[in-house]
C-alpha cells in the first residue's frame, strides 16, 4: 500500500499499533494524513513491517520503559494510548499493576513531551455500578486515573464488544453456533475496530472540542438471539444461540463467567443515537458484517466448510 501525502506536520505516537485497536488507529490517522509513529516491541514484526510500508514511522519501544516512551514522544503532537488488560492466560495475569503502571509512564512521557493531547482507550463499565464486581474494570480505572493524574489533555474512549471478536474469539461462535453464557434476551452493545479509530481521529483533529470528553463506543446493541438471527440472515445459513452455564465458563476463565453473570443482570447503557451525531458514519454490526468486515465473516464460515 502506497503512503498517503501527509497533510500534518506533527507526529501521533500509536501504542499498541501492531493489535486490533492501535493498528485500526494507525491507519485511520495515515488516512487522514498524519504522520503515525508506531510504537512496537518487535520492529522486524510482519505488522510492524506492514505498517512501514503503509507510511508509518516505526519506533521499538515497550509501555513499560520510560526512557523508550520519552524517545518515542519526543516531538510528538498526540499519543493514542492502549494497554492489554490483565486477565487469565494473558500476558498480564500475573501482573495486576501492569495497566496501571504503563499508563502512568506513558502519561509522564506524554507531559515530559509537551504533547498536546492523548487519547486513551479504556472499557464501557468504568465508573458505572459494574466497576466494583468487576476486576478486569477496576484495573481499567485505574489506568484511566493515571492519565488523568499526568495533566495531558486528553479524551477517554470506552469500547464495548468488538465485533470483530464475534469472528475471531473462542469465546463467541463455535462451529457455526453463537454460544454464550449470555442469556438470550441479554443485550450486548457491540463497536466496530474502525469506529473506535473514527473517535480517536476526531479527538485529535479537534482536541479542544474533546479534551476532557469519556465516550462509551457502541454502533449496535442485540440479545443473543438478535444476533445470531442477524448473522444467520447476512451469511444464509442458520446459526443457532445456545446457551451454557457459569459453571462451563469458569472451567476456562472465572473473572469470564463472574462478567458475564453481571451482564445478564445489569444492562450496559449506551446513547448510540448522541455517538452517531460525533461520527455519522458509525457502523450497525450488520453494516460492519456486509462492508469491512466481510474479509473476516468469509474466512470464519470458510473454516467452519472446511473442516
Amino acid at each position: 500500500m502506497p503512503a498517503a501525502e501527509k497533510t500534518h506536520d506533527k507526529a501521533i505516537l500509536v501504542t499498541g499499533a501492531t493489535g486490533r485497536q492501535g493498528g485500526a488507529v494507525a491507519a485511520r490517522l495515515l488516512a487522514d494524513g498524519w504522520h503515525v509513529r508506531a510504537l512496537t516491541r518487535n520492529p522486524e514484526s510482519p505488522k510492524a513491517k506492514a505498517l512501514k510500508e503503509a507510511g508509518a514511522e516505526v519506533v521499538a519501544g515497550d509501555l513499560d520503559d520510560r526512557a523508550s516512551l520519552d524517545a518515542a514522544a519526543a516531538g510528538a503532537f498526540g499519543v493514542f494510548s492502549v494497554h492489554a488488560g490483565a486477565y487469565e492466560g494473558g500476558p498480564y495475569g500475573d501482573d495486576l499493576g501492569h495497566e496501571e503502571r504503563s499508563a502512568a509512564k506513558l502519561g509522564a512521557a506524554a507531559k515530559a513531551a509537551g504533547v498536546v493531547h492523548l487519547v486513551h482507550s479504556s472499557s464501557v463499565g468504568v465508573g458505572g455500578p459494574l466497576e466494583p464486581h468487576m476486576d478486569m474494570l477496576q484495573r481499567k480505572a485505574e489506568a484511566e486515573r493515571a492519565i488523568g493524574a499526568s495533566g495531558v489533555p486528553h479524551t477517554i474512549l470506552r469500547p464495548t464488544s468488538f465485533m470483530e471478536n464475534t469472528f475471531d474469539s473462542f469465546r463467541e461462535l463455535q462451529d457455526g453456533v453463537l454460544v454464550s453464557m449470555l442469556d438470550a434476551d441479554t443485550f450486548e452493545p457491540h463497536i466496530a475496530a474502525d469506529d473506535i479509530a473514527a473517535f480517536a481521529a476526531i479527538a485529535f483533529a479537534d482536541p479542544e472540542a474533546h479534551a476532557g470528553k469519556v465516550y462509551e463506543l457502541a454502533g449496535d446493541d442485540l440479545t443473543q438471539t438478535e444476533k445470531a438471527a442477524l448473522i444467520g440472515r447476512v451469511v444464509g445459513r442458520e446459526v443457532p444461540y445456545v446457551g451454557i452455564t457459569a459453571e462451563q465458563v469458569s472451567d476456562d476463565s472465572p473473572s469470564t463467567a463472574k462478567m458475564l453473570g453481571i451482564l445478564n443482570r445489569h444492562r450496559i447503557p449506551v446513547d448510540i443515537e448522541a455517538l452517531r451525531r460525533i461520527h455519522p458514519a458509525l457502523l450497525t454490526l450488520e453494516q460492519w458484517m456486509t462492508g469491512i468486515g466481510k474479509p473476516l465473516v468469509d474466512a470464519y464460515f470458510a473454516r467452519i466448510d472446511a473442516k
